[in-house]
Parts: C-alpha cells; sequence; structure tokens
C-alpha cells in the first residue's frame, strides 16, 4: 500500500518554535516585576507603619506632630542634715573659753546652775591627797570667779548642789563618811542634816529638800529625803542588796527621779506626794536625768558597750552606744566618746563633735546651754574649758 507522503509547514513550525523560546523570558519578566512592585509597596507602606509604631503613633495616647519640650523640674525642699544650732559652722576655737584657776591646783565635781558652774577646789596635802576646801562660783557671762568658804569639819567639800536659797553639800571624811549639810544662802547659816558612816552620798535639791541615797547596812541603802528648814527626814525606798542603789537620783522643778529597788524608774511629784512608774522601755533604767522634754538614762552601770537613750514622753530612742556617761543641758545631751566631747541635740537628731580635731576632752558637765570639759591633750597641767552649745 502505498502511503501518502505528508509535509508540514515551514511556516507554522517556526512560529511554534517562537513562542516556546519566548515565554521563559516573559516569566522571567513578570517575576521580576512581581517582587518589584512588592518592594515598593513595603517601602510605602510597611517601613513608614513600623517607624510610626515604634514613636508611638499607634498607641493608646494620642500622638503629637512635634512633642513640647520637657519642663525643667521645679526643686522641692529638702531636709537640712544640719539644721541652724548655734554649732552649724562654727569656730569652736572662737566659741571655747579656758577657765583660769590660779589659787588653787585641782577641781572636782562640777556642775552647772543659775548660769553659773559649780565647782569644789583644792590642793595637795602633806599626805598627797587633795583636800577639796572651797567651793567655786565661776560666772559663765563674765568669765569671773568667786569661792565660798563653806564650813569644814572634816576634810574636803564634795558634791555642792545648789539652788536660789540654798546650797547642800557633803562634808567627807579622809576615808569616806562625814556629815551632810545645807547652807543658808542668804543668812549663811549651816545645818549638819545627817551624819553619814559610809561613802559619799550625792545630794540633790528640789526647793527646801535634799534627796540622796545613803548606804546604811552591809546590803542595805536608803533614799532619804530631808526638809532644809527644820531638818526632818523621810525614807523614801531601802534597797536590800539591790543593784539600783547605785543609780542616783535627779530632781527637776517638783519633780523627784529615781530608779526603784525593783528597777522601775519612779517620777515623785513633790507638790502631791504623787508617785508613778515612767514606761521608758528599756530593761535596765541608771542615773536618769530630767528637763522640760524628757528623761535621758543610761541602760548599764556605765558600760564601754551600754547606751545613752532619749525618752521624749512617748518613744524611746538611743543617742549613742559606748558613751559611759553623759549630762543633759537645755535641749542638749552631752557626753564623751573616744577622747572627744559631743553634743545630741534630741529635738531632730544632730549631733554635733565639740572638740577641736588637734585636742582630746574629758566631759565634765554640761546644764543650761553650757557644757564644761577638762582639757587632756597636755598631761601635765588640768585645763578645763567653758562653751555655750544652746541656740
Amino acid at each position: 500500500m502505498k502511503h501518502e507522503k505528508r509535509y508540514r509547514s515551514t511556516t507554522r513550525l517556526g512560529k511554534h518554535l517562537m513562542r516556546f523560546r519566548v515565554l521563559p523570558w516573559l516569566e522571567l519578566l513578570l517575576v521580576l516585576g512581581f517582587f518589584a512592585a512588592l518592594g515598593w509597596a513595603v517601602w510605602k507602606y510597611v517601613v513608614p507603619f513600623y517607624k510610626n509604631l515604634g514613636n508611638g503613633a499607634y498607641s493608646c495616647q494620642k500622638a503629637e506632630a512635634t512633642p513640647p519640650p520637657t519642663p525643667e523640674p521645679t526643686p522641692e525642699p529638702t531636709h537640712d542634715p544640719y539644721p541652724d544650732h548655734a554649732l552649724y559652722r562654727a569656730d569652736l576655737k572662737s566659741m571655747q573659753t579656758e577657765i583660769v584657776i590660779p589659787e588653787f591646783q585641782y577641781t572636782a565635781d562640777v556642775g552647772i546652775s543659775d548660769g553659773k558652774m559649780i565647782a569644789v577646789v583644792g590642793d595637795y596635802t602633806q599626805d598627797g591627797t587633795a583636800a577639796f576646801v572651797r567651793m567655786l562660783l565661776y560666772d559663765i557671762k563674765t568669765n569671773t570667779h568667786t569661792y565660798l568658804p563653806l564650813p569644814i569639819e572634816y576634810r574636803s567639800i564634795r558634791f555642792p548642789a545648789m539652788n536660789d536659797r540654798w546650797i547642800v553639800y557633803f562634808d567627807a571624811a579622809a576615808n569616806g563618811g562625814g556629815r551632810m549639810a545645807a547652807y543658808n544662802r542668804a543668812t549663811g547659816a549651816v545645818r549638819a542634816l545627817k551624819t553619814v558612816h559610809t561613802g559619799l552620798p550625792k545630794p540633790v535639791i528640789s526647793g527646801d529638800t535634799a534627796f540622796w541615797i545613803e548606804r546604811t547596812g552591809a546590803t542595805r541603802d536608803k533614799l532619804f529625803a530631808v526638809d532644809l528648814n527644820t531638818g526632818e527626814s523621810a525614807t523614801l525606798a531601802i534597797y536590800d542588796a539591790s543593784p539600783y542603789a547605785l543609780s542616783r537620783p535627779f530632781a527637776f522643778e517638783n519633780t523627784l527621779l529615781y530608779v526603784s529597788p525593783e528597777g522601775e524608774l519612779i517620777s515623785l511629784d513633790l507638790s502631791t506626794g504623787k508617785s508613778e512608774a515612767v514606761p521608758v522601755g528599756a530593761d535596765y533604767v541608771h542615773d536618769p536625768q530630767r528637763n522640760a522634754d524628757g528623761i535621758a538614762f543610761l541602760d548599764s552601770d556605765h558600760a564601754k558597750d551600754g547606751h545613752i537613750l532619749w525618752y521624749d514622753g512617748e518613744k524611746t530612742v538611743e543617742v549613742v552606744t559606748g558613751a559611759v556617761d553623759f549630762s543633759l543641758g537645755s535641749g542638749f545631751i552631752a557626753y564623751s566618746r573616744f577622747d572627744k566631747n559631743y553634743v545630741y541635740f534630741y529635738a531632730d537628731g544632730t549631733t554635733f563633735c565639740t572638740t577641736r580635731s588637734d585636742e582630746t576632752a574629758m566631759l565634765l558637765a554640761a546644764g543650761e546651754d553650757a557644757i564644761v570639759w577638762m582639757d587632756v591633750t597636755w598631761r601635765d597641767k588640768d585645763i578645763m574649758e567653758i562653751m555655750t552649745v544652746g541656740d
């Protein structure tokens, strides 16, 4: 069988081949165009969106085209750690005055009363011990002094306590004991209040009454109250082998402050005779002192690791650790620590060192608005100094 030959047109085949050659390029151009369009859309819309999102344009807060400048903070008053005390930036050297007592070698039992420093003065005797034979009155404002030759039956005047009518002092024998005596400042008369057989009791005065704790037996002490006009006495407390007998009583205006034989701090109203325990919140109270603002006391028997505490009628705060004694002034508590003197203003808790950097000192007394100390920088001579520290 003969087959017929079929022939394809070369023109149609060429067109078909051309179509297969162009198609990949068209597809490539379409893909490139798509990605170009996508990139343009990202740059145009997506990038600005995220920029605005980072700037807070789409946050819950309303965006502002130009944020206002941040205002300067308004200064707020701050607590001044050094309130305007008399000691703030003070020239200590100009505020401190040396007390010169040329007539006698030694001074003891310093206190402050009615604008005057009071003390006893004396010299060495032939047996090598000191006898204090005069009471010193030093006027703090005028820097002048006078002496009171209080009558002595034994050896030394010790622990004088003074108010506007009386001076009560202990007339001490050389080995302890002696007599308690009262000097009437108006008349000059002296009354022997009581014979003391042992020890050196320290008296305090309130009005016309003197108080002191005295050893009366092998293990017994008594707190006495004696009327200075009549000499009549009363026993306020009896201490049987009690460590609280070592705590000194303290008189302020019409109040006597003392520690009971059981260890309670007692406030006795001398006008009414009513007494009450003072809740100072301490386990141990020793040598309390009082003024119009509160009560200062020790929580140990002058231990090196003990504390001075301040009770203002509501709360008790610690003043310092490691000070073995103190004196209470008007608005401040004075104490010595590491051969330096300090004053603590309890109203705001500010403490100042009142000893110059090149000196060492030992506090002797404080009261009213003054402190007195011994400058012990040079051991070959006792130098007393005084300064006013109140506001």
